[in-house]
């Protein structure tokens, strides 16, 4: 895999959204209805109104934001 390759598969297909309740910023991707690969960045998991942890990996506020968005059309599956 080139570097380029490399940074298209982690970085490809993903868009900002912000979570309706916290308005924490976290970059998102659907490469499926079924799956969802969230990039967060250290200010958003602060400002996460809901903990998170290795027990509780995804905030229920933020996919719910998510799956507006999808609905919306704001957000595409690629």
């Amino acid at each position: 895999m080139t570097l380029t390759e490399r940074q298209e598969y982690l970085e490809g297909g993903f868009a900002e959204l912000s979570c309706a309740r916290c308005r924490a910023l976290v970059r998102v991707r659907k490469s499926s209805p079924q799956q969802t690969s969230v990039q967060w960045t250290t200010q958003a998991e602060k400002e996460c109104a809901n903990p998170l942890s290795a027990l509780v990996p995804t905030c229920l506020d933020l996919r719910a934001s998510i799956d507006d968005a999808v609905r919306a059309g704001r957000l595409g599956v690629t």
